[in-house]
């Protein structure tokens, strides 16, 4: 795909800029960086299971996933998260912690960064589906299905190995029980194991 610069209109050229082969303009200084997007995924507790949508959208409809979505780019992704429940399983969360951050590759679209957090429910409401989901539903840790994307199983993956049992043995802790309020800066959690690329 042919692109221009948003200076001059002039077409991009191959440019090397710190060893990288770039997009940049013949003319001036503008270059094509490709950033990823920002994503989140939450993992919602509730009644000793988790909350999972079944996706009313492609890519992966018909699949089972966590909710979760794209960070508006005047948006903390803390509130993203908390924003992206609201509309996809129709319910406010508080988010508790932190799970990981990942990078997400992809092949024909931008990479991805995924910020995964933990949450549960704010209140007494029910859950139900958003317009990006036919479905919701609470499932067991240990009968939990595929997931739409290999990037959720590993945040799935960070999450059942912190509540193992050596972990689940401090729930007496001073941090147990502490949920972090809206918009404020989550504990840093230990650093997760960096998750296998996926073809």
């Amino acid at each position: 795909m042919t692109h221009y610069c948003v200076n001059c209109g002039a077409e991009l050229v191959t440019r090397v800029i710190e060893g990288r082969e770039v997009e940049g303009c013949p003319n001036d200084d503008f270059v094509l960086w490709h950033d990823p997007k920002v994503t989140t995924a939450v993992v919602v507790e509730v009644d000793g299971g988790i909350l999972l949508g079944r996706r009313a959208i492609e890519p992966g409809r018909g699949q089972w996933c966590l909710p979760g979505g794209f960070v508006n780019d005047d948006e903390d992704p803390w509130d993203a998260a908390a924003r992206e429940c609201m509309e996809e399983i129709c319910v406010p969360v508080e988010m508790s912690r932190l799970i990981g951050v990942y990078h997400i590759a992809k092949r024909t679209a931008p990479s991805m960064i995924g910020i995964a957090y933990e949450a549960r429910l704010a209140d007494e409401s029910r859950p139900s589906p958003g317009l990006e989901m036919l479905e919701v539903r609470v499932f067991a840790l240990d009968s939990l299905p595929p997931m739409a994307f290999p990037s959720h199983q590993n945040v799935l993956d960070e999450y059942r190995a912190a509540k193992s049992p050596v972990q689940a043995g401090a729930e007496g802790s001073p941090s147990a029980g502490v949920v972090a309020q809206r918009g404020a800066q989550p504990s840093p959690a230990p650093a997760p194991s960096r998750p296998q690329r996926k073809q």
